[in-house]
């Protein structure tokens, strides 16, 4: 059994699962509300116990409902059941069934007045049974695949850099439900390689690739090397043509494909997209409505702190209580952001541009209280409201640090293709200040490359959150 079949075998096993706990739940439900009498005294409605087919009726709704909703948040991907992702995905998807269901009682069933308790039982139920199937599943797709069963061997032809990340890859997720068998190709390096490293054996020369499939029962081939020359790869394929084999290749500009990257076709030609302008269509025009929206919004509730703000700088400090800096946005166009001053007016005289630290002693004593509550950063909506910057995006950085930082920092740049914004998924998850660049960097990028409206909206919540606890 291969690993593609031992995955299909457990999705329809989850999804039948599934099916019986949705249906269960209400009638589970039900029974706690109106027969157990457990609920009676927390109930705000007394009266006598409505009939039972009301709630059998329900049933199908309630079922397609969260159906839907599990498929689309992809709760049924074997490789990720049992994940603090998927119990995140899983408490989204529980809340959106819920509003489903909650809306189909509105607009379908309004005549009948189903209890919210049951709704919300029921709900809570899903989420426990749900979950708790999807880690008895993971844990018994690792224990066979211990023993063999369900695993798709593999082998490399060719070998080179991209070949060792891939081996180390495999060995990092051993239950990953993949066994690399060895190495195939006539180069030395392969061969050394194998006489080198006790993981793989030298299965022989490509030349003899259907007989080393047959005889190793492969299941997949991952071309890795661009030394295997594309008349190789063409041969392989003709020679595995009359056997069930999956052929893989890594492409050569594999280090520039992202989740992004896709493959199109342009007048019958295919087109390798390696990535996409991100944040356009319909998503990038909502994403610039709410910006004006809520900044405009908080330009006008929090207009009397920032007045008062900045009548408390004049007094306390002089200068000026608006601090402008050149910073670097999308495409490289250069933009002055506007913070309330927080360090003294001299603070980069003889300096130039450098990072403040934590206890910067340029700051004032006002300016501790500002960053400390991230209050400095209020006249940026402004910058929001202008089109300069977003509310979510990667921080906008000096001009004088862009060059250091584009020669010392790998993919640097990348973090341009958007404008950027006044939080950010790696300030959430605490990549600011004086922190690793490149963590950031690697934060900035998996936030483009992911981004969507939810994912926008999350890093706000978290924002918020992490500045009530300072």
């Amino acid at each position: 059994m291969s690993k593609k079949t031992l995955d299909h075998l457990l999705i329809l096993f989850t999804v039948l699962c599934d099916l019986c706990f949705i249906a269960t739940s209400i009638v589970v439900a039900y029974w706690i509300r109106f027969e157990s009498g457990l609920l009676d005294t927390l109930a705000l409605h007394k009266g006598g116990t409505p009939p039972f087919n009301d709630y059998i009726r329900l049933i199908p709704v309630t079922v397609i409902i969260w159906m839907v909703t599990l498929n689309g948040f992809k709760l049924y991907r074997q490789e990720d059941n049992a994940t603090l992702l998927s119990f995140w995905r899983l408490t989204q998807a529980s809340c959106i069934a819920l509003i489903g269901t909650l809306a189909a009682l509105f607009f379908i069933y309004h005549h009948v007045p189903y209890s919210r308790w049951v709704m919300l039982l029921g709900t809570c139920f899903n989420f426990v049974f749900l979950f708790l199937i999807r880690l008895v599943l993971f844990r018994f797709r690792q224990s066979i695949q211990a023993h063999g069963v369900g695993v798709s061997r593999i082998a490399l032809v060719g070998y080179d850099e991209r070949g060792s990340k891939f081996i180390d890859a495999l060995s990092v997720r051993q239950n990953s439900g993949y066994k690399l068998v060895g190495l195939i190709d006539g180069a030395n390096t392969v061969q050394k390689k194998c006489a080198d490293d006790s993981e793989g054996e030298y299965l022989g020369s490509s030349e003899e690739i259907l007989q080393i499939v047959q005889e190793h029962r492969l299941d997949m081939l991952y071309i890795v090397s661009p030394s295997v020359s594309n008349d190789t790869i063409m041969e392989i394929m003709y020679a595995c043509e009359g056997i069930p084999i999956q052929i893989n290749v890594l492409p050569e500009l594999s280090e520039f494909i992202t989740g992004g990257s896709a493959v199109t076709f342009f007048e019958g030609q295919p087109v390798l997209q390696l990535r996409e302008t991100p944040m356009q269509g319909v998503s990038g025009i909502i994403k610039r409505l709410i910006d004006i929206v809520f900044s405009l919004f908080a330009l006008i509730v929090l207009s009397p702190l920032m007045l008062i703000i900045a009548a408390v700088i004049r007094i306390t400090s002089p200068g000026k209580a608006i601090f402008l800096q050149e910073r670097v946005g999308r495409a490289g166009k250069r933009f002055n952001i506007y913070k309330f001053r927080s360090m003294r007016v001299d603070a980069e005289a003889n300096i130039g541009h450098v990072w403040a630290k934590t206890d910067d002693p340029r700051q004032t004593e006002l300016g501790k209280f500002l960053r400390r509550w991230s209050l400095d950063e209020l006249p940026q909506f402004l910058n929001v409201l202008k089109g300069d910057m977003s509310l979510v995006g990667p921080r906008p950085e000096m001009s004088g640090l862009i060059g250091t930082f584009q020669e010392s920092i790998p993919h640097y740049l990348a973090r341009q293709r958007v404008k950027s914004g006044m939080t950010g998924w790696a300030q959430v998850n605490g990549f600011r200040g004086n922190t690793s660049l490149e963590d950031r960097v690697n934060s900035d990028r998996y936030y483009i490359e992911n981004w969507s409206i939810a994912l926008d909206i999350k890093i706000i919540l978290r924002t918020v959150w992490a500045i009530i606890q300072g």
